[in-house]
């Protein structure tokens, strides 16, 4: 069975392909934003992947501990908290797992983290177009379906300004850029 560069299957793929062509037959499809195919996809995939990463938390500390069960001092499941992230697709909520010993960090969610890493690399190359944050907001809510804010568009841009001005004041290598003199004789 052949499968993609990302590990899905042709089946899955074309099973997709029919739900799109169903959604877009049955009133238009809408991809990204508040009832979008595309949030809801990544939605089941986070939800996913965090699972994936608490079994493997449980996993490493029962190795470490010695038990899973409470009375044995090991770790286990104690429920979910709900969290709303902005990802580049639209805003999603996914369950995070938590553990009883409050030692799970997700990494594909880090604590206090509400948007992903592709969102704010989005929101930098809008920002190097020439964008305004308010424009910038106006854009991810029309395309995206998310509502933000100025300031978060602010906060995104802030994190790189330090890097870009020191980046713009090094000191160039000799060797590479050679010195030309300009002086009329």
């Amino acid at each position: 069975m052949p499968v993609s560069p990302n590990g899905l299957s042709a089946e899955l793929l074309e099973e997709l392909s029919a739900l799109a062509a169903e959604k877009a037959a049955g009133g238009g499809l809408r991809l990204m934003g508040e009832g979008g195919i595309l949030p809801e996809l990544a939605q089941h995939l986070m939800q996913a992947a965090l699972e994936a990463e608490m079994d493997q938390h449980l996993a490493a500390e029962a190795g470490r501990v010695g038990g899973r069960g409470s009375r044995s001092g090991g770790n286990m499941r104690n429920g979910y908290r709900p969290k709303k992230v902005m990802t580049e697709v639209g805003t999603v909520t996914v369950q995070v797992p938590r553990d009883r010993l409050g030692t799970f960090s997700p990494r594909l969610l880090p604590r206090h983290a509400r948007r992903t890493g592709a969102l704010d690399e989005l929101v930098l190359s809008l920002t190097a177009k020439g964008l305004t944050s308010g424009e910038i907001v106006a854009h991810l809510a029309e395309v995206y379906g998310m509502t933000t804010t100025k300031e978060t568009v602010s906060t995104i841009t802030d994190k790189v300004l330090e890097a870009m001005t020191e980046w713009r004041t090094r000191p160039l290598d000799p060797g590479r850029f050679p010195s030309v003199d300009a002086t009329p004789e």
